[in-house]
């Protein structure tokens, strides 16, 4: 899958390894949003990954989600909001601060986390199948170590 990157003076951005991390994440991603899409999930869009990606089985803030996402609570809100409209969270009072709500994910939502699971085992075999099985683990090691781990 090919994307349509910004121009700059007529030209293509020079492209670096955080640009290269992105678009690898997006077209990888793109993979779990189309399997969700053709199982009947067509309203879960690429920005709520932010929602689930993020979301405790617990259940978790809209604060607490901005801030794991490094967004800002309105724009949060809004996505909670879709996924709530759609049936995939609901917001339930938090027991230890009553002012406060935790999104949780519903039945609907609990579906496209194990949609997603099936997917996972697919692309990372298709990683090993283009990089080697050497290179593919070198690859997760080295991507460990960017995160801090």
């Amino acid at each position: 899958m090919s994307r349509e990157l910004p121009l700059e003076a007529g030209r293509g951005r020079p492209v670096n390894t955080v640009v290269l991390l992105r678009e690898a994440y997006v077209v990888l991603n793109g993979r779990v949003l189309a399997r969700l899409a053709e199982t009947g999930h067509g309203a879960v869009r690429p920005a709520h990954s932010a929602v689930f990606e993020y979301l405790d089985d617990t259940g978790t803030t809209v604060a607490r989600l901005a801030e794991r996402a490094q967004m800002t609570k309105q724009a949060m809100a809004e996505l909670v909001g879709h996924l709530e409209r759609h049936g995939y969270v609901v917001r339930r009072p938090d027991p230890e601060d009553r002012r406060a709500k935790l999104v949780l994910a519903t039945d609907k939502g609990r579906e496209v986390f194990a949609i997603a699971r099936t997917v996972v085992p697919e692309v990372e075999g298709e990683i090993d199948a283009l990089l080697g099985p050497r290179r593919a683990a070198a690859l997760r090691k080295d991507l460990d170590l960017l995160r801090g781990g």
